[in-house]
């Protein structure tokens, strides 16, 4: 119950450095998937980034009155390389309003988390944050249709708790804590930049490949390069108001 207690009541100072670090390694890291070694570091550290940015499709397919299916993580780099994707979701939509809306959602997400884990830890109750995302891990371990990756994350969780309560260490649970926060930040922001670069290579590509901007212009037939522009503007957004928080 004092862990419980102390997650709720603690507090974090957020080290923009520390944040920015992360997030230059994330890119990195990801921009080098290609070697064997990168391609495993790649699938660990952006697992957040992929779970954030495919819930962001369920929870507007959710918004828009539709109905999840499945949602995965591809955690095999050679599988991540032969279908060029990180992740999907399935959903199911009511009518072409509910489609594009829930396309819409995938790239606002990552930048919607990290705004609430910056302003969550800036007015004091950090715990928000945390336990949203516990909540999105609970709700992607019941409805994944491939349950082994969740189900390891989901018992090095509870055996790290075990050995926290175990050492009745409260600072190793506070610095732990406070690292995982800088974690899931930096990642994020990582995202975001690396998502910006890539929205803008996607728009400009030929031949146009699918992703969500295309698939948005099939619908409304509104050119690729507004929605690109709109979630741009988000991600730089986001980052603006990271420096307030931080700086």
């Amino acid at each position: 119950m004092v862990y419980l207690e102390n997650f709720f009541t603690t507090t974090i100072n957020l080290n923009i450095y520390l944040i920015c670090i992360i997030a230059i390694i994330y890119i990195m890291i990801h921009q080098n998937r290609h070697r064997q070694f990168n391609q495993y570091l790649d699938v660990y550290l952006n697992y957040i980034p992929v779970l954030t940015h495919e819930f962001g499709h369920v929870l507007f397919n959710k918004i828009s009155g539709g109905r999840a299916k499945d949602l995965v993580i591809i955690t095999r780099p050679s599988e991540r390389l032969q279908t060029m994707q990180q992740g999907y979701a399935i959903t199911q939509s009511k009518g072409l309003i509910g489609q594009f809306i829930t396309t819409l959602g995938g790239y606002i997400m990552p930048p919607l988390m990290l705004l609430i884990g910056l302003s969550a830890a800036y007015y004091g109750h950090p715990s928000l944050f945390l336990s949203a995302y516990i909540i999105i891990f609970i709700y992607f371990l019941m409805l994944t249709s491939r349950k082994l990756s969740p189900i390891i994350v989901l018992i090095i969780f509870i055996a790290l708790l075990y050995f926290l309560v175990q050492h009745d260490n409260q600072l190793l649970f506070y610095y732990l804590v406070t690292f995982i926060y800088h974690l899931i930040l930096g990642v994020l922001l990582g995202e975001v930049l690396q998502s910006s670069w890539t929205i803008f290579k996607l728009t400009f590509q030929r031949p146009i490949p699918s992703w969500d901007g295309r698939t948005l212009t099939e619908l409304t037939r509104i050119p690729t390069s507004l929605f690109s522009t709109l979630w741009i503007a988000i991600n730089i957004l986001s980052i603006y108001l990271m420096l307030i928080f931080t700086i």
